[in-house]
């Protein structure tokens, strides 16, 4: 325990001083239109993603609410106000898979993962020119370029992906530029195109490579046509594939891929058919393709190829109203529920496009601006519970500090009891109350938690959200240099609503598990016992026993007056941070900081050293946690030693602030709905 009152004052001016000076976050706001389309069936929404011109950096994300039927442009912003304003430089491929939503921003060498329901970022996956995504279980498969289109052409690659630690865990080398990506049967089958090796006038690649996903390696390619882009598994096991072709002579086709005698996959079948964008539904293939815009109207094909007869059976799939035509078909999805039909139009690349909307019998329903080149769709199923991303409630006010404390159990210490104090009658609620009183809002005050185990739990008057990479909480302590007594940060999710922090809990994985793994002791557990105005014995897990010790200068009792009976405490106990460097018998004790992750670790002063990244929870396991966002914090001291006269090392909690408050405000009232 320390205590100096000039030096905390001095840091309370200093901590005022630079909180002032931080910049208020700019957050973009969406623009809405409503479609009126209310018919989603199981879907609660479609995600859009704008693909942008190459090196504008205007790859957006929109999303269209099928319960209010309102389109909103742009919503990444406001959803994830701390990153670049857009999601970056090319959209290439966009898929829900669990609870996550995926999307392959290919120019800025990126996969961008964010909670399906929310558009909040839980972070991304650094995967050089990127292309598309498949899944197969825990693993994301992602395909890549991995060269760059100036550069001599290298042979593409298939990046493997922990879909919840969002690690790259293992690559298999393709063929050249690989683009779409398909399972079937525990093998993934990867279309390459070799366009960069075209341009380099070494032709374009015809293969699909396969994967073998239970070994992870390249087993066999496959020789198709050249210029390969497309690839899609039906529900009979096939694959059908579609070239662009040379551009000179030979046309863009489509390939039937079927199991051979000896159960490898080969070509069945080539169509005569040029197809530029598909989407499988049921045994059907609805299609875009043919010629390119003429006289600003579109003249090529959009029609349905049935995969029996594998025949163009509808080569006129729907009809856009005569003053609005397709320019340049983009993209095209049927949704499941209602056989509804989604057409995207590029328009002309460079100024926003369009979504259309027409019923399973091509009839027109609505059509509204998109962002630039909209190209890329994924469907919301309705058990992901999709927001309509309303906007915060303008009028309402908030505080970035502490609304109360919900729980104050410190472990025996020389400042229990005064700091805040007790009085006859005290109760657990009345002590909680006192510590509200002390550290609420931006009070200043400072509560001690006692020896280890020692905690205290708060929150504040909103949900805290976790913005990817940055830190999101800052705590004070009293801690100066020299003297750090380090308090374990744990976190938790109000999943139940009911106000209690009675959800599990997640503490945040500090440098300690890295710096000192084999000296951190996980499931660690002490008991103290009742001794009055005397030594507190304790006896831990670890079969170790000693005391906290009393001392001259503080004589009131040391175990807690409002508790009876023994005191058990469980979780992570850091390494021993004291050394005495005194000399010749006298005592100088030192309490070195950790680098990262703990209360009362670093002077109030530097921010950064003081506040956690909520994006460091890991589980009982030691695993990390995606949380969007949090609702109480529990801080409990982290050191079980003992420092001659200076006493037992004790966390201390000064207050704690929310770092970007708008942004917290505007994601919970995104999952609320609350927002008016």
């Amino acid at each position: 325990m320390k205590l100096k009152t000039n030096t905390i004052l001095w840091i309370a001016i200093i901590t005022a001083l630079l909180s002032s000076c931080r910049d208020d976050v700019v957050v973009v706001y969406p623009t809405h239109d409503p479609t009126g389309d209310t018919s989603g069936g199981e879907y609660a929404g479609l995600y859009v993603l704008n693909e942008g011109n190459m090196g504008s950096n205007k790859c957006t994300l929109d999303y269209l609410d099928l319960a209010t039927g309102v389109y909103s442009r742009n919503i990444y912003p406001s959803r994830n106000p701390n990153q670049v304003m857009e999601l970056g430089d090319v959209g290439n491929d966009i898929k829900i898979y669990g609870s996550s939503l995926w999307m392959v921003v290919n120019m800025s060498n990126k996969v961008e993962v964010a909670n399906a329901s929310t558009a909040i970022s839980r972070g991304h996956v650094d995967i050089p020119n990127c292309r598309s995504l498949a899944f197969d279980g825990r693993y994301a498969y992602v395909s890549s370029y991995v060269g760059e289109i100036n550069a001599e052409s290298v042979v593409g690659g298939v990046y493997k992906v922990d879909t919840t630690t969002l690690q790259v865990v293992g690559k298999v080398n393709v063929g050249y530029q690989p683009d779409e990506l398909a399972v079937v049967d525990g093998k993934l089958y990867v279309a390459n195109s070799g366009g960069y090796q075209a341009i380099h006038g070494k032709g374009y690649d015809r293969r699909v490579s396969v994967i073998d996903l239970a070994t992870f390696t390249h087993q066999y390619d496959i020789n198709v046509a050249p210029n390969l882009a497309l690839i899609r598994a039906d529900r009979h096991g096939r694959l059908w594939v579609a070239s662009r072709g040379d551009y000179l002579t030979t046309p863009s086709r489509l390939y039937l891929l079927e199991k051979n005698a000896n159960g490898w996959m080969a070509v069945a079948d080539s169509l005569n058919i040029a197809v530029s964008g598909m989407c499988l539904f049921g045994d059907s293939i609805y299609f875009y393709g043919g010629n390119a815009s003429a006289q600003g109207q579109y003249t090529g094909t959009l029609g349905i190829i049935d995969m029996k007869s594998r025949r163009v059976v509808n080569d006129h799939l729907v009809t856009p109203p005569a003053d609005n035509p397709f320019k340049t078909p983009y993209g095209i999805m049927v949704n499941p529920a209602n056989r509804d039909i989604y057409v995207t139009d590029a328009t002309n690349y460079v100024s926003s496009g369009k979504l259309y909307c027409f019923d399973r019998d091509g009839q027109f329903k609505w059509v509204t601006w998109t962002g630039d080149i909209p190209g890329h769709l994924a469907l919301v199923p309705h058990d992901l519970k999709a927001p309509a991303f309303p906007e915060r409630d303008p009028t309402a006010t908030y505080s970035q500090y502490i609304l109360a404390v919900d729980e104050y159990m410190p472990a025996p210490g020389q400042f229990v009891n005064t700091m805040p104090e007790y009085t006859d009658g005290d109760t657990p609620a009345t002590m909680a109350a006192k510590c509200t009183e002390a550290i609420g809002g931006n009070n200043g005050g400072l509560v001690t938690l006692g020896g280890y185990g020692g905690y205290i739990t708060f929150h504040f008057d909103h949900s805290i959200a976790n913005l990817p990479g940055q830190r999101d909480i800052y705590i004070k302590g009293n801690t100066y240099d020299g003297n750090s007594e380090p308090g374990i940060v744990m976190v938790s999710q109000d999943l139940n609503h009911n106000g209690i922090a009675d959800d599990p809990w997640y503490e945040i994985a500090g440098s300690a598990d890295t710096d000192s793994a084999s000296l951190m002791v996980y499931d660690y557990e002490i008991t103290y016992t009742p001794s009055a105005l005397a030594d507190i014995p304790w006896t831990d897990n670890l079969g170790r026993h000693g005391v906290v010790e009393r001392n001259t200068f503080h004589t009131q009792e040391y175990f807690p007056l409002w508790v009876n009976g023994p005191l058990t405490f469980r979780g992570t106990l850091l390494p021993k941070n004291a050394t005495n460097q005194g000399q010749n018998g006298t005592q100088y004790w030192v309490l070195s900081a950790l680098r990262y992750g703990y209360a009362d670790n670093a002077p109030n002063t530097d921010i950064e050293a003081c506040s956690i990244d909520i994006g460091w929870a890991v589980d009982s396991r030691r695993q990390p946690v995606a949380l969007d966002y949090i609702d109480f914090v529990r801080v409990y001291s982290g050191e079980n030693q003992q420092c001659g006269w200076i006493g037992e090392t004790s966390t201390e909690v000064g207050g704690a602030e929310d770092l970007h408050l708008e942004a917290s405000l505007d994601a919970e009232a995104r999952r609320k709905g609350t927002a008016k």
